[in-house]
């Protein structure tokens, strides 16, 4: 009965099988663009499905919201704030920032505090339980020798409640100890058969001075019960090892398709110019590549990354909406920090 119930959880509060949606009518591309720019300003997009069916969107750093400047790194504090949340009505497009002004959060936006020291949260995979929202994700710092763009302070899971119309409620971070806190986590599916989520991570395992394929990806089991418990987090290391033509960026978004698993990636991350698809019949081996899509910065920036599968919005048949970062500063311009969206095919 235990098991029963906890499944029941699962199914009302996440999407469980993440497949691409079978005869939608999805909305142009360009709707979804301007759906998020008219709502934020921000890298990391991530999505989950909440009890009701909507999809809850979470950000990394965020510049501006309902198109408002929230403040400059000169301005605030600890520069721009992290960690912002949106709800979105399901396959609508509409993205309702959430305010967590009520509960005295950093600029209005910054669900999750920062620590004493300086250092945030920079949220990465959602994953919903019943009534609580879980936001694997990595402790961040701009001090110290190197670190002007971000260096890891380990990985932390945020836990909120999801109360009634999708209100959030911020509750605490947990931090990942031992090996589960070594890979930065990008992406969390729930697998109703085997009981848990399927976790992907990443970390630089290539030598010193390397640009090019330096990223290993790394896999983990985590029981429904135990995602702020690493200890009983099943680890499967180097999945994909670095040095060997997989040229995986920062973020691996593992999504179900089918009878089959997929990753989307982007190409070395800021490196390379393209999404690189990946698939297989099971996670944690017998993984090929599938397919590769050229993209380019929008006007004004320079930098791409940061690849999200959104699964639980409509898609065209055999397709997926998937979403990349924008970043760095063009000549003679100022790059809006904008996101875009793609449709993708899913092999």
């Amino acid at each position: 009965m235990k098991l029963l119930a906890l499944v029941a959880l699962v199914i009302a509060g996440s999407a469980a099988v993440a497949a691409p949606a079978s005869g939608a009518t999805p909305l142009p591309r360009v709707v979804w663009d301007f759906g998020i720019t008219k709502a934020v300003s921000a890298d990391v997009v991530a999505s989950t499905s909440l009890p009701d069916g909507s999809q809850v969107y979470v950000f990394g750093d965020t510049m501006s919201v309902n198109r408002a400047v929230i403040c400059s790194p000169t301005s605030c504090p600890f520069g721009y704030p992290h960690s912002s949340v949106a709800i979105e009505r399901h396959g609508s497009a509409n993205f309702v920032m959430q305010s967590c002004s009520a509960f005295g959060c950093p600029y209005g936006w910054q669900w999750v505090p920062n620590w004493p020291d300086g250092s945030y949260f920079w949220m990465a995979a959602p994953a919903v339980l019943g009534k609580t929202l879980y936001v694997v994700g990595m402790r961040t710092t701009t001090t110290g020798s190197g670190c002007s763009f971000g260096c890891s302070e380990g990985e932390y899971v945020a836990s909120f409640a999801i109360g009634p119309g999708d209100a959030l409620t911020y509750k605490e971070i947990t931090q990942l100890t031992g090996t589960a806190g070594q890979s930065q986590w990008g992406a969390a599916v729930a697998d109703l058969a085997a009981g848990g989520w399927w976790l992907t991570g990443t970390r630089n395992t290539g030598a010193s001075g390397c640009f090019v394929d330096c990223k290993t990806m790394d896999v983990a089991f985590v029981p429904f019960t135990a995602i702020l418990d690493a200890t009983r987090w099943r680890l499967s290391p180097g999945v994909l090892p670095s040095g060997q033509g997989w040229d995986v960026g920062t973020v691996a978004s593992l999504v179900r398709a089918g009878s089959h698993w997929v990753i989307f990636t982007k190409q070395n991350d800021i490196i390379g110019s393209a999404i690189e698809e990946l698939s297989s019949r099971q996670v944690t081996s017998g993984w090929s590549q599938a397919g590769s899509f050229a993209i380019s910065p929008i006007r004004g920036c320079t930098l791409t990354y940061s690849v999200q599968a959104h699964t639980g919005d409509g898609a065209p048949s055999g397709e997926m909406l998937v979403f990349w970062a924008n970043n760095g500063n063009a000549t003679g311009a100022t790059c809006p920090y904008e996101p875009r969206f793609r449709y993708l095919p899913v092999r």
